[in-house]
């Protein structure tokens, strides 16, 4: 349905011609045969475009039953739009780059513009102007342009899987560029499937002329595999981040049952807080024993009264309180890792309190919280007693692991010095018996050969962390448009092109032109995408409960 417009809008008329004078076929003069007239909303106000259309004045032309339009007229907006294309690039940068969702849009184009458009007509514009950027993003001229200076390419892999059970989306990043080359989503992760997106990366490198010179991505064994067969002789750096997770495993496992035990040790903070609370309520209740005089109270700024060291009530109760609170944010802190698990960082917080605690235990000051800090003091004391053998032995692994995590750091010495260290350590773990040190000896040669890989040219290039970074983008993007905690399978599903929108306006802030986008207005959404989107809903229709029992039965008769 077209938009209809109320009767006292105002337009800008504007008459556009053909640039042509004459017929490119014969040479005679072009006649203007008809009138069309367009009108779209720009950000300057309604505009009202009078296209004077041209053919051939020769009947015997064989471009003679050809009309002619004005190029000017796709230069402001282009066939069945309502918009012009100042008011499509100031939305896809609103939505690509400063992250606003539909009904922001919308709100802004009314009090700003006074451009009404539907969340449908919105949501269409958006969705092609996501197709034409991610399609510019990757021509082959603006990629020749943006290597330009590039002498040779550092290439990344991973997957982004939002939500368990789902498909999961690929990522190819360049390091050196920081650009996304292209995404896709895969229903599975075998090699067939995995090596399919590394052989349009190869295609991608040839077409730039430009060697890889690297490869960096976890230890995943479609990826090792993959590499390896399409880029031979090409080194593969394996992510140290996971290498430290996967050394670290048993010793984290010991840490979080240490953590466990220490906290369902540690009790009581609800009763001390209870009790402080009903004590502070009755002391507010009863009248002041000691009321000022009225001649203090209305004494001058300048007097100066004398205090006692010994805290009031209030205050007392207010530290206690303020204890407890400690202890119950450090209870519920999980931040840690391989070199500083959460178990013992638990510990030596709650070791911090119990020695601040002791500090006022000290002083020894009368009155009702001193008991109460002495109970919060052996709440704690219950719980670093009841691991203190298991947080002991967890100390000790973490030490092995931080002498192995030291032969990965720059600052240590070079790639040839480092390697030859982490060698030593790996037989010097394989001599021994128990379980642990097997298991880092086990871990270590495995993952020996690709953590050096690539020598001191890439000795910086440590971890995958950068692209895993990155994924932080897209994530925000889906929890600030739609609001949620979540963010949600459509990165998967759009991820083709809604990846590539957001990392163009992570390089580009700024609005894009016509003269950017115009060249890519026939540009369609990428096969794999499609299938994505038509797989969603059949999965929304399978499971679907509107239509009753008959719902599941029917589904695939519509599809």
């Amino acid at each position: 349905m077209r938009h209809r417009w109320p009767t006292d809008t105002q337009f800008t008329r504007l008459v556009l011609d053909v640039e042509e004078d004459v017929c490119g076929v014969c040479g005679c003069n072009l006649h203007v045969c008809d009138h069309r007239q367009h009108r779209i909303f720009t950000l300057q106000g309604p505009l009202e475009l009078v296209c004077r259309l041209a053919h051939c004045s020769d009947r015997h032309c064989v471009a003679h039953s050809k009309t002619i339009s004005p190029y000017a007229e796709t230069t402001l907006t282009l066939p069945w739009w309502l918009i012009g294309w100042d008011v499509f690039c100031w939305m896809g940068q609103r939505r690509f780059a400063r992250h606003w969702s539909v009904p922001q849009i919308r709100t802004e184009l009314v009090d700003s513009y006074q451009i009404h458009l539907s969340p449908d007509a919105i949501e269409r514009s958006l969705g092609r102007y996501q197709t034409m950027l991610a399609a510019r993003q990757q021509d082959p001229q603006v990629l020749a342009a943006a290597y330009r200076d590039v002498t040779g390419l550092v290439l990344s892999i991973d997957g982004l899987q939002p939500e368990k059970g789902h498909e999961t989306l690929y990522v190819v990043r360049d390091l050196r560029t920081k650009r996304v080359w292209f995404a896709e989503a895969l229903l599975s992760s075998t090699v067939e499937e995995v090596r399919r997106l590394l052989q349009r990366a190869r295609d991608w490198a040839k077409q730039l002329g430009l060697p890889v010179q690297l490869w960096l991505s976890d230890k995943q064994d479609a990826f090792v595999q993959g590499i390896a067969a399409e880029f031979p002789g090409v080194p593969h750096r394996y992510c140290a981040n996971h290498f430290l997770r996967d050394l670290a495993k048993p010793m984290l496992s010991a840490d979080s049952h240490a953590k466990v035990q220490m906290r369902s040790k540690v009790r009581g903070l609800r009763t001390i807080e209870r009790a402080v609370l009903e004590q502070m309520r009755s002391d507010a209740a009863e009248p002041s024993a000691s009321p000022l005089p009225e001649a203090m109270s209305a004494a001058e700024p300048s007097t100066s009264v004398e205090f006692s060291p010994v805290p009031s009530p209030t205050d007392a109760s207010d530290v206690v309180l303020d204890y407890c609170s400690a202890v119950r944010g450090i209870l519920n802190d999980d931040q840690g890792g391989p070199l500083h698990p959460p178990g013992l960082r638990m510990a030596e917080a709650l070791e911090e309190v119990r020695a601040s605690l002791q500090r006022n235990l000290d002083a020894k000051r009368p009155g009702p919280a001193h008991a109460q800090l002495q109970q919060l003091a052996g709440c704690i004391d219950r719980g670093l007693a009841a691991t203190q053998d298991e947080r002991a032995i967890v100390r000790q692994e973490v030490h092995e692991v931080q002498r192995v995590a030291a032969t990965l750091e720059v600052a240590n010495g070079s790639v040839t010095q480092r390697q030859a260290e982490f060698e030593c350590l790996q037989k010097e773990f394989a001599c021994q018996r128990t379980p642990f040190y097997q298991h880092l000896a086990t871990v270590m040669a495995s993952f020996m050969t690709g953590l050096f890989a690539g020598g001191e040219p890439f000795a910086s290039l440590l971890d995958n962390l950068d692209l895993e970074r990155w994924f932080r983008l897209p994530k925000g993007h889906e929890r600030r448009i739609h609001g949620h905690k979540h963010a949600g399978v459509r990165i998967v599903q759009e991820g083709p092109t809604l990846l590539l929108a957001l990392d163009a306006h992570q390089a580009h802030p700024q609005p894009f032109t016509v003269d950017d986008l115009s060249p890519y207005q026939d540009a369609t959404v990428p096969t794999c995408q499609d299938e994505a989107i038509h797989r969603r809903k059949v999965m929304r229709k399978a499971r679907s409960k509107k239509n009753g029992s008959s719902s599941s039965s029917n589904w695939n008769d519509d599809t």
